[in-house]
């Protein structure tokens, strides 16, 4: 088991940020398209090389993110239409999500066992989430997961303010 942590600063005029361990020390760099259609997230290893992209599917009625690793889209995480509370689906194979996707609190499972865990941790200028990693197989999922959910909040966020005015 071991822990990752990703801060976003949240005026930041480049989208640039660390993923960082327990001790600290970087694990990913996460480089955002801050004005480029699609939206997308590059996840680079401490060599400066891709090793995953979250990528939002352009004019969408429905918020809809995929996921690829090595070339390959290994997740994709919607956002469930509804009325009171944003929801979100996440379909990766055999992988299941309990908990509050939205409020990035829940667990992911994979044959009823706990495999990771990610919760926002409290409340600050930036937003700041605790990765606890049970399995290393799915740990760039858990990322990918994190950065998708994020940007989704942040949006709807924007639009929300946008159509006050």
């Amino acid at each position: 088991m071991h822990k990752l942590y990703v801060t976003q600063q949240q005026w930041a005029l480049q989208e640039r940020f660390s993923v960082r361990d327990d001790h600290n020390a970087p694990v990913y760099q996460v480089v955002g398209s801050k004005f480029q259609m699609p939206k997308f997230f590059e996840i680079l290893d401490l060599n400066n090389q891709v090793v995953a992209t979250v990528t939002k599917k352009p004019l969408s009625l429905v918020a809809t993110y995929y996921l690829q690793i090595g070339g390959k889209t290994v997740a994709t995480i919607q956002r469930r239409p509804t009325f009171l509370r944003p929801s979100y689906d996440l379909t990766a194979v055999g992988l299941t999500v309990t908990g509050a996707l939205w409020d990035l609190n829940f667990e992911i499972k994979r044959q009823d066992k706990v495999v990771g865990r990610v919760r926002r941790a409290g409340l600050s200028l930036n937003n700041k989430y605790e990765i606890v990693v049970l399995d290393d197989d799915i740990q760039l999922i858990l990322v990918g997961l994190v950065l998708a959910i994020d940007y989704g909040r942040h949006a709807a966020a924007a639009a929300a303010v946008s159509t006050t005015f």
